[in-house]
């Protein structure tokens, strides 16, 4: 009997040790699962942090996913779990990540009819993000207002605040974003993520060009953020500031003491360039261009270095007026660092001046040829001859006027456009764009006579038509080509043959403006495939050729001319034979 007994004691006891084990197994497989959710969960949000406002990315995707696929197991198979509610939770957020609405609302019911008051919060947080995703933008503010003055937590309030301020940045209202994120900051307890979101207010702010606010939150990120990198970017931010406010003392006492600094030598180069800019600020040119070109032998390869490349470029155009260095310069650009801000920039001043370049030496030719013919006492030029110099010299007065920021200098080449009297439809161009620079340089009563010409002899292009708009001192004629064009428009579907003669009164009294090229376009091309009279489509199409040779609707004329002669040649062989 007491053999019997040891027995059934030792099977008990095998027996539990057995279910304590197997327990023990399940606990680890679901907890593994469960902190196996967490980690891709950590991962996913993470990338999206660090890409926030722009798409998701992949890794993204993939990691939300993962986590939706791990608390299924949790939630499916092991039903009586502690972590249900957590796995339901992590499913809902991720739903919502990935753009699951329908599906984050399920779980969110699931989990609200579950555990009830235990998910109270996260249930009506979660449910009005959802809201202002699939629109309903204002219920979802109040929804988390009321959200705010329910008795929670202050972790719990800032992460109301920062969710407001996402829906208002949304929306592109900038300034209650801000303001929700700095509610957010105030509730937030840990120094770290206090410095991080003052360093978003700051950033966005410095980028609306919000100044003041942007100052105050760089100080904060310097009081609060525990990464250097932060810490450092908001010394530099603020000098920055300093200068845009004109502060240009206390910049330049800042940056002194920075550079003399060991623990600022990573933003050295940055704050060497800012000084530069300091200088420029305060007309030390030399002083400026000294900075400069000793950037860009300490710190090779920076992108502080390409950007005073950059600038030398600049300076080499305004201050020196010297192309070809000019250009070296600015080939420099991208060469110094392939993720400098200035390289689109640079490349745009390469094609100008490479475009400047070559009008210099059309211009050359030109006049060597204007002088030859002079002397000999020739008709010196032809209707594509005065065409040609036209733009040569309108090219070269934009890029030195509104390019190069030299506008006496390109005043000179609209001088010369009108003192040549090319009756081409540069000419009101080059009469406008000598107006708006005089007008610039607050000449007002010679802009006006210009202006005057242009009215009474160029009424029909849209130069007058801007001009008239500008200004109610010039009235408004009432033959507008732009406005019959629209009328002519309207009436084609129920009235073709009234439209025709619409389009054709545009043409018969305006032979400038772009309207009367597209009135002559629409009727060569109904005459041509609609009537099908070549006879008249060519008519219009040669139109064209005659007063719009460089407009877009002449390429195809050339074209349809070439065709429809040759179509008129063959009828009148057949008719002949």
């Amino acid at each position: 009997m007491q053999i019997n007994r040891t027995y059934a004691i030792q099977t008990k006891i095998i027996i539990c040790i057995c279910l304590v084990f197997i327990s023990c197994t399940n606990f680890k497989a679901y907890f593994n699962t469960f902190y196996n959710a967490e980690i891709y969960f950590e991962k996913a949000e993470k990338s999206r942090l660090q890409n926030r406002g722009q798409v998701l990315p992949k890794v993204a995707v993939d990691n939300y996913k993962k986590v939706i696929e791990k608390s299924k197991i949790v939630i499916d198979e092991f039903p009586e779990s502690k972590l249900r509610k957590d796995a339901l939770l992590l499913t809902v957020k991720s739903q919502f990540h990935l753009q699951e609405y329908n599906n984050a609302q399920g779980a969110l019911s699931l989990m609200n009819t579950e555990f009830g008051s235990a998910v109270q919060f996260e249930a009506a947080f979660w449910s009005s993000m959802i809201k202002w995703k699939e629109g309903k933008v204002q219920p979802a503010i109040n929804d988390l207002s009321k959200l705010i003055n329910e008795d929670n937590a202050s972790n719990k309030k800032a992460k109301i605040f920062l969710a407001i301020a996402e829906i208002y940045f949304d929306q592109k209202m900038i300034s209650l974003s801000m303001d929700n994120l700095v509610k957010a900051a105030e509730y937030i307890r840990d120094p770290n993520e206090k410095g991080q979101i003052y360093y978003r207010i700051a950033d966005i702010s410095f980028k609306e060009n919000n100044l003041d606010r942007a100052l105050e939150a760089y100080k904060l990120v310097i009081k609060n953020s525990e990464t250097k990198k932060q810490v450092q970017e908001g010394h530099l931010k603020s000098v920055q500031i300093y200068r845009l406010q004109q502060k240009l003392e206390l910049a330049t006492k800042s940056i002194k003491n920075m550079l003399l600094d060991v623990g600022y030598s990573a933003i050295h180069s940055d704050l060497e360039l800012e000084l530069a800019k300091l200088y420029a600020q305060q007309s030390m040119i030399v002083e400026a261009i000294n900075r400069l070109e000793s950037i860009v032998q300490d710190y090779k390869n920076t992108i502080a270095s390409s950007e005073a490349y950059y600038l030398l470029g600049q300076f080499a155009i305004s201050n020196d007026w010297n192309l070809d260095a000019a250009l070296k310069y600015f080939q420099m650009v991208p060469k110094e660092n392939n993720k400098s801000l200035f390289i689109d920039a640079a490349n745009i001043r390469l094609k100008e001046i490479n475009a400047y370049k070559d009008a210099q030496l059309k211009f050359s030719e030109w006049m060597q040829r204007l002088e030859e013919t002079d002397s000999l006492k020739a008709n010196p030029l032809t209707k594509d001859d005065k065409i040609s110099l036209n733009k040569t010299l309108y090219g070269m007065a934009e890029l030195e006027a509104f390019h190069f920021n030299r506008a006496s200098s390109g005043m000179q080449y609209l001088d010369k456009i009108i003192e040549l009297s090319l009756d081409t439809s540069i000419l009101p161009k080059a009469l406008y764009a000598k107006s708006f620079i005089l007008e610039t340089e607050g000449k007002d009563s010679l802009a006006f006579e210009l202006k005057n010409m242009i009215i009474n002899n160029y009424s029909k292009t849209d130069y007058a038509l801007a001009i008239m708009n500008a200004d109610s001192t010039f009235s408004a004629l009432d033959l507008n080509s732009d406005k019959n064009l629209v009328l002519a428009e309207n009436k084609w579907l129920n009235d073709p043959i009234l439209a025709l003669d619409k389009y054709k009164q545009i043409i018969k009294i305006d032979t400038l403006s772009e309207s009367s090229a597209k009135a002559a376009y629409f009727l060569a091309y109904q005459y041509d495939y609609k009537f099908v009279k070549a006879d008249s489509a060519l008519k219009y199409y040669k139109w064209i050729m005659k007063y719009h040779q460089d407009s877009e609707q002449s390429l195809f004329s050339q074209k349809r001319i070439v065709f429809l002669n040759n179509v008129l040649s063959d009828s009148a062989v057949i008719n002949v034979n």
